[in-house]
């Protein structure tokens, strides 16, 4: 792991500082923001990355802001990744208009899902899934990525409402 996990992704990203009202609002329910920061690190730096790289799932994680136009998410996460190592075409991966060459890829299939999972979930169907497996994923990387994408599409909920409260 080389980069910080024990800040608080979200109140980084909101600029929450000791004196935010918000800050006060978010520490009345201190376990739910424990858990969902103890939810980020399992889902972008688990101890073990297997066959997600922390530069790829960040990645992952930029594009699904970039798809619901989370900006601060998606700066925070294009940060995340190059500080894990990740440059220019994998940084690509962030841009929701970015498509590989490679129409069959892993890659591309893991993207489609993510893009699908996020902009239209209930239009996920098995055979989605049983893509995943015919790109070469396995079980278990197959619940990783729906860890990612569950986990990342929440945060984003979770900042816009926070978002809304800062701001109104």
């Amino acid at each position: 792991m080389t980069t910080e996990t024990t800040v608080d992704v979200i109140d980084k990203v909101l600029g929450l500082g000791p004196s935010s009202p918000l800050l006060a609002l978010r520490e009345q329910r201190a376990k739910l923001k424990h858990l969902t920061q103890t939810s980020y690190v399992a889902a972008l730096h688990p101890t073990d990355p297997r066959n997600f790289s922390y530069a790829e799932r960040a990645t992952l994680a930029a594009r699904m802001a970039a798809l619901w136009t989370s900006q601060e998410l998606l700066a925070h996460y294009r940060e995340l990744a190059t500080a894990e190592g990740a440059t220019g075409d994998v940084l690509s991966i962030a841009d929701p208009a970015w498509k590989p060459e490679d129409e069959a890829s892993r890659l591309t299939v893991i993207l489609r899902h993510i893009d699908l999972v996020t902009k239209n979930p209930k239009a996920a169907t098995r055979e989605n899934i049983e893509k995943l497996y015919a790109a070469g994923l396995d079980d278990r990387d197959i619940v990783t990525l729906a860890g990612i994408i569950a986990f990342v599409n929440y945060q984003v909920l979770v900042v816009a409402g926070l978002k809304m409260l800062r701001d109104n």
